[in-house]
């Protein structure tokens, strides 16, 4: 029997298992990589300008960006745009509500879009412009009665509504729960095209 150096089957074994994490041996984790330049380690994410009657929206859309930047651990998040080498800052233009579906007896609505929509700019503290985008959007599906739950969303998929609690909410109830995972959805998916468009290198 032939014996290989342990030595070399040692870092076979990790090589297999960070394979199989996307971990080591060759293998990063998308956006890991930082675009950016070299000089720039710490952002300052500001609260957005929310020009919508969703009020709370600038604070779950800061909340949502800081998360998602400090996720991958290219870049120091401080509170201050005076300790940052950068400042981000965001624009809330718009939040819509789009009929998606309709029954095709008497055109009630059955499905409806969710449409968030951000301007954003990353600017390095000498004034140099790192990035830029006027019309930022994430989209998501939400159904409007406890007849039609869009159970392909990833609202329904990660949210707190599964399809075995289903009987037991009112209509309106179930359409505000599905529009409010919607918008998590949404603020996730619009964060994380900022991050991946403005920092990641591999965009």
């Amino acid at each position: 029997m032939k014996w290989l150096p342990v030595r070399k089957t040692v870092l076979g074994i990790f090589c297999a298992l960070g394979s199989a994490g996307f971990l080591g041996c060759g293998y990063t984790l998308q956006g890991s990589k930082s675009s950016l330049p070299p000089e720039i380690k710490r952002i300052a994410i500001l609260s957005s300008d929310n020009q919508t009657s969703e009020t709370s929206l600038s604070t779950e859309l800061s909340e949502a960006l800081r998360s998602e930047f400090e996720r991958y651990g290219n870049l120091e998040i401080v509170d201050e745009a005076g300790s940052a080498d950068a400042v981000l800052r965001t624009k809330i233009q718009r939040l819509d509500t789009r009929v998606k579906n309709v029954t095709s007896a008497n055109d009630i609505a059955l499905e409806y879009d969710l449409i968030l929509t951000i301007a954003a700019e990353l600017k390095a503290k000498n004034g140099k412009v790192l990035y830029r985008n006027n019309s930022l959007r994430a989209t998501e599906s939400f159904a409007s009665t406890s007849d039609v739950v869009v159970t392909s969303g990833a609202g329904f998929a990660q949210g707190g509504i599964s399809s075995g609690t289903l009987g037991g909410l009112e209509s309106r109830e179930l359409a505000r729960g599905q529009q409010r995972e919607a918008l998590n959805v949404v603020l996730e998916e619009i964060s994380r095209k900022l991050y991946l468009e403005s920092v990641s290198a591999d965009f």
